[in-house]
């Protein structure tokens, strides 16, 4: 057996048994997940980057803004208390009226930039779309995911780096490439599966989730649904995710019609 074929061998048997004793399950979908990474150590960088992101930012001081984010966050923060019980849950909108975008951090620290509330969103329900795809983010561990690949990646490009001579550097380039395509395409997936999860979510805490594809709309507008993507590319355009969230639309309005009753709903 040649030298290349062991190390290959070798890397995918160590690769394979650091998956099956350091999987996790993701909520609501229950797919099982590499997490290599210490929940700790996470939250502490996550807390270090928001802190950082406080002293970047403009706060906005904007009451009605701040009101609907603090509304949304304290809902979606009370729905998925069991899986972040140690949450430190903070809301904070940045004064950034050009940047469309929204985050969640493992730890439980939320920014909305002001952008989404001139140019996405109209009520608290468009709102709750899309700090709940965030938080799916966190409670499905993406963070601690895709560090984890990454670790993984690493170890498999340093083992493949050992082969010496020409031979080496072209097997560990080719890895650098695919290993890159197969990340994206986690990224990918990993959007995908937040969709479906924070429509679940806005949906458990009384918020219609046909707001959420009308947010999605509003960004293929936006964008104009940015057409097909390259195949490294981290996230899907604004239409397939719009495509999907109809096909998710079933199963949230399950949800939706069990607990709109709770007094959530504002959307009209």
């Amino acid at each position: 057996m040649g030298k290349i074929r062991r190390i290959s061998i070798i890397a995918c048997l160590l690769a394979a048994a650091i998956g099956l004793i350091s999987c996790s399950t993701v909520p609501e979908t229950g797919r099982r997940q590499l997490n290599l990474m210490d929940e700790t150590e996470v939250v502490k960088m996550t807390m270090v980057a928001f802190e950082q992101m406080k002293m970047q930012y403009p706060i906005s001081e904007d009451p009605e803004m701040n009101e609907m984010l603090t509304n949304v966050g304290y809902k979606l923060s009370q729905l998925v208390f069991w899986e972040m019980p140690l949450a430190e849950w903070e809301f904070v909108v940045f004064d950034v009226p050009n940047e469309i975008n929204a985050f969640a951090m493992p730890g439980g620290k939320i920014g909305v930039f002001s952008g989404l509330f001139y140019k996405l969103v109209d009520n608290e329900a468009q709102l709750a779309s899309v700090v709940a795809h965030e938080v799916a983010h966190v409670t499905a561990k993406h963070t601690h995911e895709k560090l984890s690949q990454m670790a993984v990646a690493t170890f498999g490009k340093n083992v493949l780096g050992v082969t010496p001579g020409i031979g080496g550097m072209i097997l560990s380039n080719v890895y650098n490439i695919n290993a890159t395509g197969a990340i994206s395409a986690w990224d990918r997936a990993k959007e995908t599966e937040s969709d479906r999860i924070g429509m679940i979510y806005m949906a458990k805490a009384g918020y219609n989730p046909e707001a959420a594809i009308e947010v999605m709309q509003k960004m293929v507008a936006i964008d104009g649904g940015t057409g097909s993507r390259p195949w490294y590319a981290t996230h899907p355009s604004s239409q397939e995710r719009l495509d999907a969230l109809y096909a998710y639309i079933g199963e949230a309005n399950q949800f939706y019609e069990e607990n709109k009753g709770k007094g959530f709903d504002d959307y009209e």
